[in-house]
């Protein structure tokens, strides 16, 4: 490896390598194999696609599900929030402190916590089996706390591990590891029973603890005897209690308000959205925890008879706070497949006339209380302008609409199918992502779920539109806990033999919200694609780049992910590869090299460079490797003639521009440190005002020529 980054240095998160794969802190990364080439399978047959997204659009539409994963985010203060991990932290890697104290603030210990407890330290390792909300991830993290200390890390591993991977993992010595909701292991339970007992010797030898949290279906029927535990919640009140424990206070009769209604509560999820509720009010907590919206809905659908109520219902549900006008045309349409008057998409759906438009706003909020109208919070939209938006009365309806949907069988969903599908490839990016943001929803109900993971997957496989429609699903199923180990499992299965369009989607999948959540396995499975035909690289080599711009939100993560490309790429050309495919890493690596900041108009390591000086060292080791590629020269000399420009409009950059040029130095040979000088001379002359940029670029080149310089390692 490179003088300038070292090998033996572990990340500082402690983060999971690439499934299967050992841990950096115990051996060198550079010996770890990347996904192998897959072997070309039949795949679904599929349109070959003709409106691919361009870079800059693809670029805009992750800036925009940012935007709306954020609105969402705000606006539901439970959305992607269970187990009591938060949303915006990766499942893998190391868990910060703060999080894992966040997760157990009401912790109590239920009825098997003693038994899951022996298990692990007799056998290392405990299968905590239950359903979904029951605390499974809350007891793993105060396990594996009891057994390490307070000041010990717990890892977080990847759910798609399998336990033959999870054999040939290193462990660390005295550390916690945690696997949530694993997706389990598809060979014979005789087999699986066997990998447990010996991965519980591997922990043994490892002086390590591992807490495998699960449902019983993902466990392919095997038994696997005391190594799985049977976890059951503990009971509502005594979650209160501990709530009550850890000092916080309630007034006798809100005191006995909160206990009639968290004994009436079944799940501990339950009882702690409560609990987090009521810094906002005990009537507003108790109001949501009684499911007042539930009943609403329900009493809705029990008492409406009229067919075109329901079918605005369920555009609605589908298509929700959308511009009057635009809802206008997605219902019409809706109603137009349902009465088969059109078979085909036409470009503008023709407008109702101008007498049933009016009535059918005036009927519109007439339904019971479900439907109202918003204007936005901000005066400032549009200078005023703004259209308003028609959305449910109260945004938990939503999903509860929803659920009732899924309930009224075929003759609904047969349009409701057609329609859908025409909205997933309609050109309104805001229309695709509320459609998507209500599949997640769906999803949420399980009995939907399967119905949700047939449509993602038809989408996949279709056009530019209806990928990044599906994409946004996997995103937006990404902050939730219980969702987003499916859609990790959908995603890598599309990665090999499912057909060109859904590696594509893939790609796109992994560079965002769910490749932050798992970045063990989209970063090795990004830098794999990148390698594939010209349609999958392309897209796959922006996504690492957005994949490195989203991570740049915590410039430390951003940091670490350039300390893992540098042995990715070194590891890479260090087999002396083809040059095709060494040519390939190079244009991942310039991709992360030139990137823009999706918030700042600078370049993203220029940003790192000024926040974060061990974000030096790395972008070096990279910039020496792109500038020695001669086909990629001209594109490396270029990207850091705009990454100089945008550090020279800080005061402050001069030093990190001098420690650039001394890793660059320390890379290059003399020679090649002698041509690269001569270079950017000339191509550093900037245009518009050069006396701006004039001291950077000397610090730089004065920076090339000091010293002796040291020999490159190739």
């Amino acid at each position: 490896m490179s003088p300038a980054v070292s090998v033996a240095d572990p990340d500082p998160l402690g983060a999971a390598p690439p499934t299967g794969q050992p841990d950096p802190s115990a051996t060198d990364p550079a010996a770890t194999p990347e996904p192998s080439d897959p072997t070309p399978s039949a795949a679904p047959a599929e349109e070959p696609d003709a409106d691919d997204i361009d870079a800059t659009a693809q670029r805009h539409d992750v800036r925009v599900i940012n935007k709306f994963y954020g609105h969402v985010h705000a606006s539901q203060a439970s959305f992607g929030v269970s187990g009591g991990l938060r949303v915006g932290h990766a499942s893998v890697g190391s868990i910060p402190t703060p999080d894992v104290d966040h997760a157990l603030r009401y912790f109590t210990r239920p009825a098997g916590h003693d038994q899951a407890a022996r298990t692990v330290g007799d056998k290392r390792l405990v299968l905590l089996v239950g359903d979904s909300g029951v605390g499974r991830r809350t007891g793993a993290l105060a396990l594996l706390r009891e057994l390490t200390g307070a000041g010990s890390r717990i890892v977080g591993l990847s759910p798609a591990m399998t336990l033959t991977q999870l054999n040939e993992y290193e462990f660390g010595r005295g550390r916690g590891y945690v696997l949530l909701d694993w997706l389990g292991d598809r060979r014979d339970a005789a087999v699986l029973a066997f990998d447990v007992e010996r991965l519980g010797e591997r922990l043994r030898r490892a002086g390590a603890y591992l807490v495998l949290t699960v449902q019983q279906r993902a466990l392919n029927g095997a038994d696997l005897g005391q190594s799985a535990v049977r976890w059951s919640p503990p009971t509502s009140l005594a979650v209160l209690d501990a709530y009550l424990a850890a000092g916080n206070s309630l007034d006798d009769a809100a005191g006995d308000r909160v206990r009639s209604r968290v004994a009436e509560l079944r799940l501990p999820a339950e009882v702690v959205r409560l609990l987090d509720r009521l810094p906002h009010g005990v009537d507003a907590a108790l109001a949501e925890a009684e499911q007042t919206e539930r009943k609403r809905v329900a009493a809705w659908f029990a008492a409406t008879s009229s067919w075109e109520e329901l079918l605005r219902v369920a555009a609605l549900a589908f298509a929700h706070e959308l511009p009057e006008r635009t809802f206008e045309e997605v219902h019409a349409r809706l109603r137009e497949i349902d009465a088969g008057e059109l078979t085909v998409v036409t470009p503008q759906p023709p407008q109702p006339e101008a007498v049933e438009t009016l009535q059918g706003r005036r009927s519109l909020y007439r339904d019971g209380g479900l439907v109202a109208r918003r204007y936005s919070d901000d005066p400032g939209v549009d200078g005023g302008w703004e259209e308003r938006r028609i959305v449910f009365a109260a945004d938990a309806m939503r999903e509860h609409v929803l659920g009732e949907l899924y309930e009224c069988g075929y003759r609904l969903w047969r349009p409701l199918r057609a329609w859908i599908d025409e909205l997933a490839a309609t050109g309104d990016l805001e229309v695709r992502l509320q459609l998507a943001y209500a599949m997640t929803l769906l999803a949420r109900h399980r009995d939907a779920a399967p119905q949700v993971r047939d449509t993602v997957v038809r989408w996949a496989a279709g056009r530019a539109a209806e990928r990044f429609t599906a994409m946004s699903v996997l995103s937006f199923m990404a902050a939730e806990d219980q969702l987003a180990p499916a859609a990790l499992r959908l995603v890598l299965d599309w990665t090999d033999g499912r057909g060109q369009n859904r590696a594509v989607t893939a790609a796109m999948a992994l560079g965002g919200p769910l490749g932050i959540r798992y970045h063990t396995e989209a970063e090795p499975w990004l830098w794999h694609l990148s390698t594939r035909g010209k349609p999958i690289r392309t897209v796959a080599v922006r996504s690492f780049g957005l994949l490195f711009c989203t991570a740049a939100i915590e410039p430390d993560a951003a940091t670490r992910l350039l300390k893992r490309l540098v042995v990715r790429l070194d590891r890479t050309l260090g087999h002396r590869p083809e040059p095709r495919r060494a040519g390939y890493a190079i244009e991942t690596v310039l991709e992360v090299l030139s990137v823009e900041h999706l918030e700042h108009a600078e370049p993203v390591v220029a940003y790192l460079m000024r926040l974060r000086p061990a974000a030096t060292s790395p972008v070096g080791v990279l910039w020496a490797e792109s500038l020695r590629s001669l086909p990629h020269r001209a594109a490396a000399i270029e990207a850091l003639r705009l990454t100089l420009q945008a550090l020279s409009r800080h005061e402050d950059a001069e030093h990190a521009v001098r420690a650039l040029g001394d890793v660059l130095r320390g890379q290059l040979t003399e020679a090649e440190c002698g041509r690269l000088r001569r270079e950017l001379a000339w191509a550093l002359r900037t245009p518009g005002d050069p006396a701006q940029h004039r001291p950077v670029i000397a610090v730089l080149l004065t920076a090339l020529a000091a010293g002796a310089p040291r020999p490159a390692l190739r």
